[in-house]
């Protein structure tokens, strides 16, 4: 079994903003692949969906535990090995919207729901796909990250209608990587796709 799970904060104020970005491109990923209808699970405390990928079951969910406590959902899996089984789909400030990074071992980079999984794992060895939400230069092409007290604002703010195009086509592009880490693993899928 492999287990994604895709960062986001519930309730309506949170669809479309920035830091919901693993689960607007876990959406794509549900509908490209046919996999089930989002239900809701008590147990684990997240909306969850389920399907196949080349024959091996894969589950995706959606913490009901706001970013910050991530960690607790993923501990509820009872992963026995976190580095082959589990794959987290987060929003990075540090990527350029329509970038993926596929990593496995880094620490948490100031992102208070990997701290929060890292914290209740007991390990930092788990896959992460990376999601790109920072503007970049029309001049230099680098990222104007935003900085001190206008980060929170900036990744609880909405994606444009302009962004919202952009992340539907990374959504393609993250299923993709998903569909590599499921085959042939981690080390495949960054090669192909960082």
């Amino acid at each position: 079994m492999k287990y994604v799970v895709a960062l986001g904060n519930p309730g309506p104020e949170y669809a479309k903003t920035r830091h919901n970005v693993g689960w607007l491109c876990a959406d794509i990923l549900i509908a490209k692949l046919g996999f089930s209808e989002l239900v809701f699970n008590a147990k684990y405390q997240a909306r969850i969906s389920s399907g196949e990928i080349a024959g091996e079951s894969v589950m995706i969910l959606y913490p009901d535990t706001y970013m910050n406590h991530s960690g607790v959902v993923t501990k509820k899996l009872g992963l026995q090995n976190p580095s082959a089984e589990l794959i987290v789909l987060q929003d990075e400030v540090d990527l350029p919207l329509g970038e993926i990074k596929l990593s496995s071992g880094r620490g948490h980079g100031g992102h208070n729901g990997i701290r929060s999984i890292v914290e209740h794992l007991g390990t930092k060895d788990f896959a992460r796909m990376r999601i790109g939400i920072s503007p970049t230069s029309f001049f230099t092409g680098k990222i104007k990250r935003p900085q001190g007290e206008k980060l929170p604002k900036f990744v609880l703010g909405k994606f444009t209608s302009k962004e919202e195009k952009v992340v539907g086509e990374i959504g393609l592009q993250v299923s993709s990587a998903l569909e590599v880490w499921v085959k042939h693993g981690l080390p495949m899928a960054m090669n192909k796709f960082n």
